[in-house]
């Protein structure tokens, strides 16, 4: 972002022309304005379907689990007082089940299946649906854990009848390294705001927490345990499956901010960059789904504009950098000139490099996060952490989206468990 301030000061300068910054005005300046502006408009439901008129069961698939966090996730199920909590463990550990029957859940060890090979979520959760008895099915990450009224909130808009899904609000707790911690909590606080802009027709309703009519579950089981890409069983992107299915019936799926719920943050940095890697594989996948099946055609301006803004941007950023350095190679070194002699310090070209670096990394994420009313004072991020998230955005995220593009079939493995 700063060197392309210093293009547009360097172009208004000297009066000439270099380039249209594109990625810089479209995929950041409006992007930005774009999704904050609209964002304020959201209104989470405040009344609707009550909690006492429908039954609920709390669907929780496990695989690998930290006992700790399992065992605060379902107390908070059980909290929240449900009509019913099932558990399908995928690894055949006692300990799951002794937690479970402690706090009155039904489990279910999928080890009796087959004793070689585990279940997968998605075969999980379709078998959680077909015991389940409640006519909204919530669920739960077995690494999550709700928030009182969470699930009184979850069922509000169910008072709708063409919603079939709701989206609850995760955050994270830390629970290892704080880069990956600091970087999920940033990606899911703008993740609200991404959320509120496309109420309606979510893209993804977060697996983290998230409520569906059970006769929409039964009725697409099928399709979501069968469903393929290039002769391949899809093994991940479950959530992002079901809002698929949701949205191309043309259902609402909405998204209810006041339904909180806390999420286990990555522990390590290998561990972020895998979910990463999942997540943005997932989403070139289906992009190419919405394309095919006409999905992306249908649906809202605000869905195409966020998906196309979120996936394209780095091969714009791409774009932008090669333009920059090979096209206009002479114009680095203009602009470096120009900022030196701008300067009332005589200092080296590393360091007015580095100093450069530095203040476009926080500039960069500040405006981002501000732009959309995203505020990360609660978080006490300091410089050197926001140097290291920009290094880890430059160097490993970045490339890694582009990785994703290129390997986008790559839809048959977990990666994090």
């Amino acid at each position: 972002m700063i060197f392309e301030i210093l293009e547009l000061f360097y172009m208004i300068e000297n009066n000439v022309f270099v380039y249209w910054p594109i990625h810089f005005l479209f995929f950041l300046v409006a992007a930005t304005i774009i999704r904050g502006a609209l964002s304020r408009r959201y209104k989470p439901y405040s009344t609707g379907l009550d909690r006492k008129n429908v039954k609920v069961t709390v669907l929780i698939p496990e695989f690998n689990e930290e006992i700790e966090i399992f065992e605060r996730c379902i107390k908070s199920a059980v909290a929240n007082r449900p009509d019913e909590i099932i558990v399908i463990y995928d690894d055949g550990r006692k300990e799951i089940e002794q937690i479970a029957r402690k706090y009155g859940a039904k489990t279910v060890n999928t080890l009796v299946f087959s004793s070689t090979e585990k279940l997968g979520k998605r075969a999980s959760l379709a078998l959680g649906w077909l015991m389940a008895k409640g006519d909204i099915v919530v669920q739960l990450d077995s690494d999550t854990v709700m928030k009182p009224h969470t699930i009184e909130e979850l069922v509000k808009p169910f008072s709708d009848p063409k919603v079939v899904g709701v989206q609850g609000h995760p955050q994270l707790f830390r629970t290892g390294e704080r880069i990956p911690y600091l970087f999920g909590q940033i990606i899911e606080l703008s993740r609200d705001v991404v959320s509120r802009f496309l109420n309606g027709e979510m893209i993804v309703i977060d697996g983290k927490i998230a409520a569906y009519r059970r006769e929409f579950l039964v009725k697409h089981a099928n399709d979501f345990l069968t469903e393929a890409w290039d002769g391949r069983k899809i093994a991940l992107a479950d959530d992002r499956a079901l809002t698929f299915l949701a949205n191309i019936e043309g259902h609402r799926t909405v998204y209810q901010s006041t339904a909180e719920a806390m999420s286990a943050a990555q522990p390590t940095l290998v561990k972020f960059i895998y979910q990463q890697l999942r997540w943005a594989r997932s989403g070139y996948l289906y992009l190419i789904k919405d394309l095919k099946s006409g999905l992306f055609f249908r649906s809202t301006r605000k869905y195409r504009f966020q998906m196309l803004m979120y996936l394209l941007a780095p091969i714009s950023f791409t774009a932008a950098w090669m333009q920059t350095v090979i096209a206009n190679v002479h114009v680095v070194g203009e602009v470096g000139s120009f900022l030196e002699a701008a300067l009332t310090y005589n200092l080296p070209v590393t360091a007015v490099s580095v100093v450069v670096f530095v203040f476009g990394i926080v500039l960069t994420t500040q405006f981002s996060l501000r732009g959309m009313g995203v505020s990360t004072r609660s978080l006490h991020i300091n410089l050197l952490e926001y140097i290291a998230m920009g290094l880890l955005g430059l160097f490993v995220i970045y490339p890694l989206f582009i990785y994703s593009m290129l390997t986008y079939k790559n839809v048959t493995q977990w990666l994090t468990r």
